[in-house]
């Protein structure tokens, strides 16, 4: 069956997501059970207060609330909370956005050490991990609340995406996605997935967009409480869930691979993914060089090569020793 993709479900229209199948696992006191081999076959795993088990979610929202201070008016500031879920009630699109800008460089630093502290925690997987420098900051405001004029290119991140699979843009297939719920997520603003479209390559045309035409299966959305981490396979077809609840999402991501990074011909980019037993040390400058090593290492390599080849000598334009020529 041809179909094209639903996020949302309208009165008269198709029905709305249903709930996608998250299996939820609570940490020991030393461990996270997740298996990623399993993540990677398709499941949606779920760590239950899993910012909680590393220390992370009151700092998160400590270092929240000193970004919404410094760019909302105390009064205003002190009503919106840490975790996000009023922000829109008190800031324009414009202030959403620099609050969001801000903690990319505040949270930065923090996050790094949650996906280590997460990486270190997890049950043996049989294959080395590897960490991905990526970071999300996803603030997404109700969509009535948004501005027309909302920032281009934060789609994902402040707007909706719609259906996408990561290795598109610029991740390895074998890239686990952790999505780390700052504040709680509700079915009308999270994620959608079609676990029927996972390993089916879905094509897009060029520019990111799922070609019509294409089976997707139906359409499941989460939800999750503040804390929760979840794991899913970044080439599952996933979008954001145009947020119709009254509720701000707040969720940060980062990402891992399962074994030597991997990349598809067809990505339009390329990031690097570090060995964490070279950080903090006198290696770290080649903690990414398994990722450089790779077909995708050496295209990104291939892409830049024209903006850094050097000028030859006489070349340059009409003005080289000082005279007009």
């Amino acid at each position: 069956m041809s179909e094209q993709p639903d996020r949302t479900g309208t009165p008269g229209g198709p029905p709305g997501p249903r709930p996608a199948p998250v299996r939820m696992v609570t940490p020991a006191a030393r461990t996270i059970p997740v298996p990623l081999h399993h993540v990677l076959e398709g499941a949606l795993i779920a760590v239950r207060r899993g910012l909680q088990h590393t220390g992370a979610l009151e700092e998160i929202r400590r270092e929240t609330g000193q970004a919404v201070a410094r760019i909302l008016p105390g009064p205003a500031a002190a009503r919106v909370g840490a975790s996000l879920e009023r922000l829109h009630l008190h800031a324009d699109t414009e202030q959403i956005s620099a609050i969001r800008t801000d903690l990319e460089t505040r949270l930065r630093p923090l996050a790094e050490a949650v996906l280590r502290d997460v990486a270190r925690a997890l049950e043996p997987q049989g294959a080395r991990l590897y960490l991905g420098g990526h970071l999300g900051i996803r603030v997404m405001p109700p969509q009535r609340s948004l501005a027309a004029g909302a920032p281009a290119g934060l789609e994902g991140f402040l707007t909706p995406r719609d259906a996408h699979v990561d290795s598109w843009f610029n991740t390895a297939v074998n890239t686990v996605n952790l999505w780390m719920a700052v504040g709680p997520v509700r079915r009308g603003n999270g994620l959608v997935f079609y676990p029927e479209a996972y390993r089916r390559a879905p094509r897009h045309d060029g520019r990111h967009t799922l070609l019509p035409g294409q089976h997707t299966g139906p359409p499941m959305d989460i939800e999750l409480a503040a804390g929760d981490i979840l794991f899913f396979a970044a080439d599952h077809l996933h979008a954001s869930q145009p947020n119709t609840t009254d509720e701000t999402r707040f969720v940060i991501t980062k990402r891992l691979c399962l074994g030597p990074p991997r990349y598809p011909r067809h990505a339009t980019g390329w990031v690097p993914y570090a060995d964490p037993r070279l950080l903090g040390g006198p290696l770290e400058p080649l903690a990414a060089l398994r990722s450089r090593l790779t077909g995708g290492g050496v295209r990104d390599l291939l892409r830049a090569w024209p903006r850094r080849r050097p000028r030859r000598p006489g070349r340059s334009g009409p003005v080289a020793d000082g005279r007009a020529r």
